[in-house]
């Protein structure tokens, strides 16, 4: 509340019509908020539709051989494969792993390092590069897959 406070009166002092600041700056919020809404919620339906099928079970078994040459627990599949799309559904694999193996197991740090270490990446270049207009994105998707796929690859061969 005290900065806030010191905010409005630095603008007060400047000579600037700090409520009119705020309103202007609420309506450009509200904008962004209403052009980002169609690629959320597209997203959102795909994802829901990707656990409803059973796909997300496919794609943690088709992933299973290359989790084992990176020496990556089985357990750790599931979630290495919703980071990049989901925070919530991450962390709620995330826990799983924590009850069936325990926090302090291999599979409970792997998948941690995994969960501190990376970002939601469909749901980040959906807000960020939606708001800043960027309609090409494969280059950034590719290169941000990359590094996610490195990171795991690398916490699964240097993690004792």
């Amino acid at each position: 509340m005290g900065l806030v406070g010191l905010i409005v009166l630095r603008g007060l002092m400047a000579g600037c019509d700090v409520y009119g600041a705020f309103l202007r700056g609420a309506e450009k919020g509200l904008r962004s908020a209403a052009s980002l809404l169609p690629a959320l919620c597209g997203m959102l339906l795909m994802l829901a539709a990707v656990n409803a099928s059973g796909l997300s079970y496919l794609l943690t078994q088709l992933v299973s051989p290359l989790t084992r040459l990176l020496r990556l627990p089985p357990e750790v599949a599931p979630m290495l494969l919703l980071r990049p799309l989901t925070g919530s559904g991450s962390l709620a694999a995330l826990e799983g792993i924590f009850a069936s193996c325990g926090a302090d197991s291999r599979a409970g740090r792997i998948a941690s390092v995994l969960m501190g270490s990376s970002e939601t990446i469909f749901y980040t270049m959906t807000v960020y590069l939606g708001a800043a207009g960027v309609k090409k994105l494969p280059h950034a998707l590719a290169v941000s897959l990359t590094a996610y796929l490195a990171g795991a690859a690398l916490c699964g061969l240097l993690m004792p």
